[in-house]
């Protein structure tokens, strides 16, 4: 009985003293333990709680500002109730809600009406149980990941403030961030706190990441998104087509409302979902923006003046326009498969060379796929990446 009590009392000394040296102690940071458990729990957590956002409300298209959130806790912030964890933030692009990366059905929708090329590598194990995998092994530490919803009426989200569907960059730069910060045990620097995304999110979080270097030092994008004048000529061609399928079916031309788990118009809801972002315009309802292009005869026809409006957003663009906060960024990173279906290889590849003659210290990868294949083999790699690019506490 003694010999047990003995390793019983040396097990507890020892799980305090591992969670105390992982400790940062502030006494002017505000802890929030309310919904912790005292009991050890071997594996990690995943909730999901409905957060308001202050920064959407009123917005012109009446989308909710309340939102739901996915926040993976690791298995030591129950058994280390002092303990507090860097923050990695991920962006969805499309499928467009804050299950993106839990619930793999909306990936096959995707897949079909994107007309891709390979289907996602959905974990078997599941989500969460393929994050407690990475942290296990060793090949991520342990860290929060935070996971919102930012769909907009048509689904795919830029991230940036906008007069017509609400501030989506304050959304997570200032609202959910601060939610985070006074609701969780994060760690509320920017040394601890990176964010990452795919396609559109991808897009988001480089933007991001160079705007607000002292919310964000660490970015990681994957098959980061651009619009360029060949994607526009591109949608509207596969739009028209679009339409045409689904007037057979009743539905009107134009954008479709998103659903990620119903059918939807992938083209044309994404250039109209790009287009309230980066072309608004107040006088012209029901959707409150321009288009690019015109039909002249059945063919799309782009307008150059606005064509030069988007340019100036896309990321070649914004990396020159915000080339001071780049240069404050301790982790860029970036990918894109070299057969990317959705086109995006090339423009990567020139934000690469861009950034390597702006002398922008960065990691580029490539690899033998396509837009959505090897997304989860990817994001494990980033995700370790970043978890281990955060300093040594002190």
């Amino acid at each position: 009985m003694k010999t047990k009590s003995f390793f019983t009392s040396l097990l507890v000394v020892l799980l305090a003293f591992s969670c105390q040296e992982d400790t940062l102690l502030d006494p002017a940071i505000s802890s929030d333990v309310s919904q912790l458990k005292n009991e050890t729990n071997s594996e990690g957590d995943l909730k999901t709680i409905q957060f308001e956002s202050p920064s959407l409300e009123g917005n012109l298209m009446g989308l909710p500002a309340f939102r739901n959130v996915n926040i993976y806790l690791p298995k030591s912030y129950d058994s280390c109730p002092e303990k507090r964890f860097p923050v990695i933030y991920f962006l969805h692009g499309v499928p467009s809600w804050e299950n993106m990366l839990i619930s793999p059905e909306p990936f096959e929708a995707f897949f079909e009406l994107a007309m891709l090329q390979a289907r996602v590598d959905f974990p078997q194990q599941g989500f969460k149980n393929w994050v407690d995998d990475l942290m296990e092994s060793g090949n991520m530490k342990e860290c929060i990941i935070v996971m919102p919803d930012a769909r907009t009426l048509f689904g795919p989200c830029l991230y940036q403030n906008s007069e017509i569907l609400g501030n989506f960059e304050d959304y997570i730069v200032k609202d959910l961030v601060d939610y985070m910060d006074s609701h969780f045990r994060t760690i509320p620097h920017f040394n601890w706190r990176a964010i990452s995304g795919h396609c559109a999110g991808g897009y988001g979080a480089l933007n991001i990441a160079m705007r607000h270097p002292h919310t964000f030092r660490y970015v990681g994008a994957l098959s980061p998104a651009h619009f360029t004048e060949q994607h526009f000529q591109q949608i509207a061609s596969y739009s028209a087509y679009e339409d045409l399928m689904w007037q057979q079916q009743g539905v009107p031309a134009g954008p479709v409302p998103y659903n990620p788990e119903s059918l939807f118009k992938f083209a044309t809801n994404t250039s109209y979902a790009i287009c309230q972002f980066w072309l608004p315009d107040l006088n012209n309802p029901p959707y409150y923006c321009e288009l690019p292009y015109t039909f002249i005869n059945g063919i799309p026809v782009i307008d150059s003046d606005l064509m030069n409006k988007i340019d100036n957003q896309n990321l070649l663009a914004q990396t020159r326009q915000n080339e001071k906060g780049l240069r404050q960024l301790k982790t860029v990173y970036f990918d894109c498969g070299e057969n990317d279906d959705l086109g995006m290889y090339q423009v990567n590849l020139m934000l690469h060379q861009q950034l390597e003659a702006m002398h922008i210290k960065h990691e580029f990868d490539t690899y033998n796929g396509t837009h959505i294949s090897n997304l989860y083999e990817r994001l494990a790699k980033v995700w370790g990446n970043l978890s281990n690019d955060f300093p040594e506490k002190d």
